[in-house]
Formats: C-alpha cells, structure tokens, sequence
C-alpha cells in the first residue's frame, strides 16, 4: 500500500483540525415522538480535516504524490495518525487538497476519510 512521503509534514496544524465519528446510522422520523434510530453499518469511514505547512519543494513533493502515487486522489495511503498512536489508512475526501501562500511558504488544506 501506498505511504504518506516521510519527506512531508507528518503533523497538523492544530489550528482548523477537525475530526469526529462516521455516522453509520439510519434514522427514520416518525409522526410524533422521537425518531427511531438503528445502526445501518457497523464499520463507517471518519471524517478529517486539517491543514500542514510546507515549503515550496515539499508541495512539489505533494503534487506529485496526488497525481501519480495516489492515481489523481483515487488510492488509498498509509497516514501518520494525529490523535492517537500508529498510522491510519486514508482516502481523500469529496475535496481534493487546496494550497495557498503562507509567506515564502504554503499552508495545504486537507479533507480525508480514515477508512474502518
């Protein structure tokens, strides 16, 4: 499987860092009362979003791994964890990354799924 590049950020920024729980519920409203609520899928994908800093050669890094190694943002890859220990396994989300000018540098802004 395809690794995130150790020659990129392995860390968030902390600022904008959103993550949650996969809802993997199907909820049917009824006519009075509360909804009934059920569990639909057991095993969900986790929404991320964050943004890392990088320098002008590690985003050259970056286009390249999105357009070849992960096929244009298609693949799946081996992502440092951020909130707890070990790596994740990743998908970029319904957007694909987006960068702009921090001075001489970048801030990239991620939207990822962690897959179950």
């Amino acid at each position: 499987m395809i690794a995130w590049p150790a020659t990129l950020p392995q860390e968030a920024l902390s600022d904008g860092y959103q993550s949650g729980f996969g809802d993997g519920r199907a909820r049917t409203e009824t006519d009075s009362g509360i909804a009934k609520v059920r569990r639909r899928f057991s095993a969900v994908p986790r929404p991320l979003t964050f943004s890392m800093h990088m320098t002008n050669e590690q985003l050259a890094i970056f286009k390249t791994f999105v357009t070849t190694d992960t096929a244009g943002g298609v693949k799946p890859f081996i992502f440092p964890a951020q909130d707890e220990p070990g790596t994740w396994i990743v998908q970029f989300g319904r957007d694909l990354p987006r960068w702009a000018p921090r001075g001489l540098d970048w801030i990239v802004s991620f939207d990822l799924v962690i897959l179950p």
